[in-house]
């Protein structure tokens, strides 16, 4: 894994300090994971883009600029809101207990749920520190740092500010300090893609801009309404019916997501849409998500389980088609509070 990063994320061209792994051995009562141990021993510690630090195992980084983060101590008991549930987190060694690897400066910290005694099967938890709230994915650390490399839309944790292959940088410690200290910016570089991104937004052909704040689909121009009828387990698929009060021709794509108190559970885009007409100018959409793109580590019946009983859970379902953008045309409606996040021809429904 650690042999696939490097082709997304050049490793620093300086040398790594070798680690004292046994004296992390002997503080902690186990080895660490092998993938995380690879990864020090190519990049160091350090961060990637400025938003992702990683440092030694239960020790929190000093230099994160935000005097309100909360450090949840790696040994220490606690109490954290997930997907299913509230959890007590027992203090370290026992299982179940957390270990931490990372944080960031936008809300979230990294760290290893201890699962059994193989710490290479030890899953990584996302920990918002303002909020209490927790996400278990099952994927190492390593894994982790390459899904949040790829497509937006795939990544496993809502963590704002990673340009993603071929743009993100990873820099060490010492390599940032010793570009700090020769008067030069260290990251200077995503300063240029995220404000080239910006002028690209603004000035394509299916955007357009407005004045004013708008929350992320919730200020969508009001017409054509999509709405989600329903959604539950069918044999080993989930299947998830809407409506939408326009007429669209196959094919179409929708994008899903499920999320909970820490944000996205599940993303999944490209899923065929299947489609029946409905009354006037109306079509019904029937989209179905196999077992295979379920990577939660919760079967479909058990995610549904969960989303039930989380006040706090939603699905979302989202279609583009230019029929949707030609309504909205007919009726005068060309722009919408928000449209910074969303394309015209762009319709978004919700449950709850």
């Amino acid at each position: 894994m650690v042999s696939r990063l490097t082709r997304l994320l050049p490793p620093p061209r300086t040398a790594v300090q070798p680690q004292p792994w046994e004296e992390t051995r002997a503080a902690y009562g186990t080895t660490m994971p092998r993938d995380f141990q690879d990864f020090v021993g190519t990049y160091g510690y350090g961060s990637l883009d400025d938003v992702l630090s990683v440092f030694p195992p239960g020790k929190w980084c000093q230099e994160i600029p935000d005097p309100a983060m909360r450090a949840l101590p790696s040994v220490a008991e606690g109490v954290l809101r997930t997907f299913q549930g509230t959890v007590r987190v027992p203090a370290w060694p026992a299982e179940g207990a957390l270990l931490s690897w990372g944080t960031t400066p936008v809300g979230y910290d990294l760290l290893w749920r201890r699962r059994g005694s193989d710490p290479d099967l030890w899953p990584v938890v996302v920990v918002g520190h303002r909020s209490g709230t927790a996400l278990e994915l099952p994927c190492t650390m390593v894994e982790f740092v390459v899904r949040m490399l790829g497509d937006p839309i795939g990544r496993p944790a809502d963590i704002t500010g990673i340009a993603g292959h071929p743009h993100s940088r990873y820099l060490n410690a010492r390599d940032e300090a010793a570009l700090d200290d020769a008067g030069e910016n260290p990251w200077e570089h995503l300063d240029d893609f995220w404000a080239a991104r910006e002028e690209e937004r603004a000035s394509g052909p299916s955007v357009t801009w407005v004045e004013g704040p708008g929350r992320h689909r919730a200020d969508n121009p009001p017409v054509p309404l999509l709405t989600v009828q329903g959604f539950g387990p069918d044999d080993d698929e989930l299947r998830v019916s809407a409506t939408l009060d326009v007429a669209l021709d196959a094919p179409v794509t929708a994008t899903v997501r499920i999320g909970g108190p820490t944000g996205d559970v599940l993303r999944l885009a490209g899923l065929p849409v299947a489609l029946s007409g409905g009354a006037g100018d109306h079509s019904a959409l029937d989209v179905r998500l196999p077992a295979a793109m379920n990577d939660t580590g919760m079967t479909w019946h058990e995610l549904v389980g969960a989303m039930t009983h989380e006040s706090e859970s939603r699905l979302s379902v989202s279609v583009e088609d230019p029929a949707i953008g030609a309504v909205r045309a007919r009726r005068g409606i060309v722009t919408g509070a928000g449209m910074q996040e969303s394309e015209v021809n762009r319709a978004w429904g919700e449950w709850p």
